[in-house]
């Protein structure tokens, strides 16, 4: 046997005792392999329980997010008397998979509260908790701010509050980078032990498209409904809504397209006033 036919024989045996490699998936004949492809972000809205609300009483609802996803913002309405006298003290994310909103009803009939969660698949999303602030009885000039950092690496897209008992949310909005919390503490016993506001901001690694309603002003004792919508192509991923100190928030929660705010003047001004803030980005 000459050294050519040794040569190609040893070659064969060898390949075959060696193992397969994978091929690549070929597209086309004469282009590039196909590559694997990173999954797109994803994001989703995904309803919670409602729960019955009896008049005087608060109760807490939740929607949970599924598996490989966390929420990136979240609200509650009230959808059978959208006008009724309920107030959020809570619409907050927790523990990485879930949005929680705490209500009071103060009217004189049952109501049903409807939670919402937006989840996602984005990998970045942290969560930032501002201080707490406190509160004197019948304070609400004392709001608390989260931030994602102030270098261009991480961004805050959403955000969410809590608050003490008889404490209601006037503001959970974006401002100057921050997620900002604002509540009015209406318990005026000046002996009652104070209360408190706390921000909670929702953090990415890419940046949101944020827009926002123009103020509406409502007369005293009066319930104004903001909405804002995404730019086209764009879906809500946070929001919430920003009101004077007197005006406390019923609802903040998302639609298909955009944030619905509704809040009631429950101070002596008819100057005071409400506006809707609404986190974009791609679906």
């Amino acid at each position: 046997m000459g050294p050519a036919r040794t040569t190609a024989l040893a070659t064969a045996l060898l390949a075959a005792a060696l193992p397969l490699a994978a091929p690549y998936a070929w597209a086309e004949e004469g282009r590039s392999p196909a590559r694997p492809m990173s999954a797109a972000r994803t994001v989703t809205q995904v309803p919670g329980h409602p729960a019955i609300m009896y008049p005087g009483r608060q109760v807490t609802v939740v929607a949970y997010c599924p598996q490989g996803t966390k929420p990136t913002g979240g609200g509650a309405a009230v959808q059978d008397d959208p006008v009724s006298a309920v107030f959020i003290r809570e619409s907050v994310p927790l523990d990485g998979n879930r949005w929680q909103v705490r209500a009071y009803n103060a009217s004189a009939e049952v109501q049903t509260l409807h939670p919402q969660a937006i989840c996602s698949t984005d990998p970045t999303l942290t969560y930032e908790v501002g201080p707490d602030k406190p509160l004197q009885p019948g304070e609400s000039n004392n709001p608390s701010e989260a931030n994602c950092g102030f270098g261009r690496t991480r961004f805050v897209v959403g955000g969410g509050i809590q608050a003490g008992d008889s404490t209601f949310a006037n503001e959970t909005s974006v401002g100057n980078g921050v997620w900002s919390a604002g509540a009015k503490y209406t318990n005026f016993d000046p002996d009652a032990p104070w209360s408190f506001v706390r921000a909670t901001a929702v953090c990415s690694g890419t940046e949101a498209t944020f827009r926002f309603s123009s103020p509406v002003r409502l007369a005293v004792g009066a319930v104004a409904t903001v909405h804002v919508d995404c730019p086209a192509g764009l879906v809500p991923i946070g929001g919430g809504g920003d009101g004077s100190a007197d005006v406390l928030l019923n609802s903040s929660a998302p639609t298909a397209t955009g944030w619905t705010v509704r809040a009631t003047n429950k101070g002596f001004s008819d100057r005071d006033s409400v506006f809707a803030t609404v986190a974009c980005a791609a679906p």
